[in-house]
């Protein structure tokens, strides 16, 4: 019995080490043959070392901003402040990463996120909590991995106050979540 759990143990420290073992052997890989003049080898090898980081990582929501308007990854007006008139809606701009593929049953990849939200007061009492406020679904050929997320929030009925977002971004595809965080604040 103790040697089984000792395997078993050693299996889940060596795991991480040797993924990121193959990361690295990947990337090295990829350097030498671009010093060999082989870019396209390179870049080949380097994706492999990409998918296996990839896959690797949790979920991460990046890059996040209030927005007046998103149209593409890293295309974006990002918001003055983050005051808000009574009723207004708020836009919210994020990049995840470490999300998994599904598909979509037509031979294509299928990205497919969807985020909760707890609303909270400057005092840090709960307000509410909202699941699958937003959702995306993108279906592709490739794994892409620049991808936005834009999210229309309504807050109608909302006093006039500070608040506090909190968001858990869920992978569809796999059993990985993410939480990020916003303040906002409604004005009087």
């Amino acid at each position: 019995m103790k040697s089984i759990l000792a395997v078993l143990v050693a299996l889940l420290i060596s795991a991480p080490a040797a993924m990121a073992g193959d990361i690295s052997d990947r990337a090295t890989e990829a350097e030498k043959l671009l010093r060999s003049g082989d870019a396209a080898g390179a870049l080949e090898k380097f994706r492999g070392a990409e998918d296996a980081l990839w896959q690797a990582m949790p979920l991460a929501v990046l890059n996040v901003k209030q927005v007046d308007s998103a149209t593409g990854f890293g295309i974006y007006s990002e918001r003055a402040n983050h005051v808000y008139k009574p009723g207004e809606k708020i836009f919210l701009y994020m990049e995840p990463a470490g999300y998994g593929y599904g598909s979509d049953g037509l031979g294509n990849s299928q990205i497919a996120l969807s985020v909760d939200l707890t609303l909270l007061s400057d005092s840090g009492e709960k307000l509410g909590t909202f699941e699958k406020i937003g959702s995306v679904k993108v279906a592709s050929r490739s794994h892409n991995r620049e991808l936005f997320f834009k999210l229309d929030l309504s807050l109608d009925g909302l006093p006039p106050g500070k608040y506090r977002c909190d968001f858990v971004m869920h992978d569809d595809n796999s059993s990985k979540t993410a939480p990020f965080i916003t303040d906002i604040e409604i004005a009087g």
